[in-house]
């Protein structure tokens, strides 16, 4: 009698069914998952499933080394401005906050995710872009190549291209080794 109030009790819960999209070491990524980032602007809204489950892999392990890394947390004044943004992509305050129960997320876990995705841009923005700096002779050099003149818009767009460039260059070496050391395995879509 009492496993049957058990199993009655149980089928009157609500049961939220998931698929299982990846593997960050103990971590489960979940099609939920996905589904909350693109809500919540971590990753594109639209786009092949197979790219979002990667683009959300490598938020989480961008997000594993800042929480490592004891950034400090960001403005919530930040924080507000993204959440209002995705209120809007969403239709509005009702259509985010539906779609965030859909989810099973509370509006404090979507703060939470939004600032974790903050702390991330200012790491990678302070580690990164300083080091990706040209010299003023390299910037000469990519605005003047080909002949062109160096003009103040030629010298800005070209200090632009190099720092875009090598700021790529040395964030995907750093999530190369960040991946090299963490077992990642992606359980769907194959």
């Amino acid at each position: 009698m009492g496993s049957s109030v058990g199993l009655a009790a149980l089928s009157s819960q609500a049961v939220l069914v998931d698929r299982l999209v990846a593997m960050i070491g103990e971590q489960a990524i979940t099609w939920r998952d996905v589904e909350a980032a693109r809500l919540l602007g971590s990753i594109p809204p639209d786009g092949a499933p197979r790219d979002a489950v990667e683009r959300l892999v490598t938020r989480e392990l961008m997000h594993g080394e800042v929480e490592r890394l004891a950034v400090a947390p960001p403005i919530a004044a930040a924080v507000d401005e993204r959440l209002d943004r995705a209120r809007q992509r969403a239709g509005g305050a009702d259509a985010f906050a539906r779609s965030l129960a859909a989810l099973g997320l509370s509006e404090n876990r979507a703060r939470q995710w939004v600032a974790d995705d903050l702390a991330i841009d200012v790491y990678v923005d302070q580690r990164f872009t300083a080091a990706a700096q040209p010299t003023d002779v390299e910037v000469t050099n990519e605005a003047t190549a080909g002949g062109r003149a160096a003009t103040p818009d030629a010298l800005a767009e070209a200090r632009r291209r190099l720092v875009q460039t090598r700021r790529t260059a040395l964030v995907s070496d750093w999530l190369a080794g960040i991946r090299a050391r963490t077992n990642v395995q992606i359980a769907w879509p194959q």
